[in-house]
């Protein structure tokens, strides 16, 4: 796979699924807030082109906060996204804080 610079910097990302041939949408670790006004934000990358071996930039949007809800409390980790084509549903993975840890949170959300 070629590298894929992109258009400003990110932190901390933990996995990216292609929801499209120039359309990957990623889970971003970061809860600086010092790159985008988001916590632990879901970050959409834009292709110039399908990936086809030749150079490809992308441009990356933060579209949303990540959620955060548990009943402890502390710093939560984005783990990763998986998109299914074939449903258009988006899950997004987030580990709890302290002892809720031990079950990770499946955010789902449904492409309408």
């Amino acid at each position: 796979a070629p590298q894929i610079p992109l258009d400003r910097p990110v932190r901390d990302v933990q996995g990216c699924d292609f929801v499209t041939d120039t359309r990957l949408l990623c889970a971003s670790d970061d809860g600086s807030k010092e790159l985008f006004p988001e916590d632990r934000p879901l970050l959409q990358v834009d292709l110039t082109h399908r990936l086809d071996g030749t150079p490809v930039t992308g441009h990356v949007t933060s579209l949303f906060a990540l959620p955060q809800r548990s009943a402890c409390s502390g710093t939560y980790e984005a783990e990763g996204v998986d998109y299914d084509t074939t449903t258009g549903t988006l899950r997004v993975e987030v580990v709890p804080p302290g002892v809720c840890k031990i079950a990770t949170t499946v955010y789902s959300y449904q492409q309408r």
